[in-house]
């Protein structure tokens, strides 16, 4: 820079007029707050504004649907006793948050969440913290009131919570970042994902309200559809009506009192309970155990239920023929493929059929009977939708067998 240039920016900054301090906008309490308060909600101030709040408590023995909450402390026991390693399993001395949230909208950055609710265990009993956004401009002091930055330690409960309701919440805490305090990774629990696992192919939606009805013993009555819960709360702000806000925290409080529930009866069945459920049931935690490699809890299972024969036991059946044969039990893993794949449909059917095969050439030695597996899963795969190059690797088999088959009778 020349000397002539270093000269005119010096003489600009001292002629530059000093900046001017931008004043704090001038904070207005909620307008609608005494309409709002008729349906138990009290506004709180903090740093960043206003929120309003609304706390339920709830006695121990509270009952949700068929469950009673006093419950969560009992399989939290029985998770600590137990050996087996599941995303489930919690202990007593954990913080457990069951979390829930409404919003104005599925997704973007025009999309609010403007009610979050946690509840808690309590010595008393449990306690549920309703937040609403009493606006826009308020969301960096609804965030904050929330608690959730506090403790790093906390286990967070959702339904499709992971996906949508955290997602969302990290959202819009990025856009008030330059305020908040950083919001840490709390360990999540889905209970969606869990609920997919137990019962797939057993519910027929996975809607939550489904799942009260058909496993939780409760049936809603006129419960606000969820479509209606964001054009609600922003009439809601712009005319102050309670009366159908109050509905959607009701619904917003359902939903967190059924994943207690929920989270009770899935742990139940998963630590030890083998009469209340279908086989079906019981067949997807078998397999869920050996996803997680926990093979000996995933053979209780299964052994449970092959107890019964015929088409609801063939997975089953499938699933603990491939434990014993990686266990080395290779007569038992035969009969279990040879018992099931009659009875199973589809690929599985195949499959059974493969395994029956590969364990005849290559563990027994009895090639005539592999062949004849072999020809079965050849057959079954032309009765259904299954890759081309299964269909390739079975005839590849078939002819390998054909040519041990001759060089054996050659032999003799």
């Amino acid at each position: 820079m020349s000397f002539e240039n270093k000269l005119r920016q010096m003489k600009g900054l001292l002629n530059a007029k000093p900046p001017v301090k931008k004043q704090p906008a001038e904070r207005h309490r909620p307008v609608h707050e005494a309409l709002w308060r008729t349906i138990g909600l009290e506004v709180i101030e903090n740093d960043f504004g206003y929120v309003y709040k609304k706390t339920i408590r709830y006695p121990a023995d509270y009952r949700h649907g068929s469950v009673s909450l006093n419950r969560l402390a009992l399989v939290l026991g029985k998770w600590e006793r137990s050996e087996a390693a599941h995303p489930f399993r919690l202990s007593t001395g954990d913080r457990l948050l069951f979390f829930d949230t409404e919003t104005t909208g599925l997704s973007g950055t025009g999309a609010y969440i403007f009610l979050a609710g946690v509840l808690e265990s309590t010595d008393e009993g449990f306690e549920l913290i309703q937040y609403v956004l009493p606006d826009p401009s308020n969301e960096a002091a609804f965030l904050y009131e929330t608690g959730l930055w506090r403790d790093k330690h906390a286990v967070i409960f959702s339904y499709n919570g992971k996906s949508f309701d955290w997602p969302q919440l990290l959202s819009r805490w990025t856009l008030s970042r330059h305020v908040l305090p950083p919001l840490p990774e709390l360990r999540q629990v889905d209970l969606l994902h869990g609920t997919r696992r137990i019962w797939k192919n057993e519910l027929e939606r996975l809607k939550l309200s489904t799942v009260e009805e058909q496993k939780l013993g409760l049936v809603r009555t006129g419960d606000v559809p969820g479509h209606l819960i964001p054009p609600i709360y922003l009439d809601a702000v712009k005319n102050g009506e309670a009366e159908s806000l109050g509905a959607v925290l009701f619904h917003n409080e359902l939903d967190i009192l059924s994943l207690v529930s929920l989270y009770i009866t899935a742990s139940d069945l998963l630590i030890e309970d083998l009469e209340s459920e279908t086989k079906g049931a019981y067949t997807n935690i078998g397999k869920w155990y050996a996803d997680l490699k926990e093979y000996d809890k995933s053979a209780s299972f299964l052994e449970h239920v092959i107890q019964e024969r015929g088409e609801a036991a063939a997975p089953a059946r499938y699933l603990l023929g491939i434990q014993r044969k990686r266990d080395g039990e290779f007569e038992a893993a035969l009969q279990l493929f040879k018992e099931a794949a009659p009875n199973l449909r589809g690929p599985l059917e195949v499959e059974a059929w493969i395994h029956a095969a590969k364990l005849l050439e290559h563990q027994l030695g009895n090639i005539d009977q592999a062949l004849l597996m072999t020809r079965l899963a050849k057959e079954a795969g032309d009765h259904t939708a299954i890759r081309e190059s299964i269909k390739t690797d079975i005839g590849k088999r078939e002819q390998r067998l054909v040519n041990k088959q001759r060089k054996k009778q050659d032999f003799l």
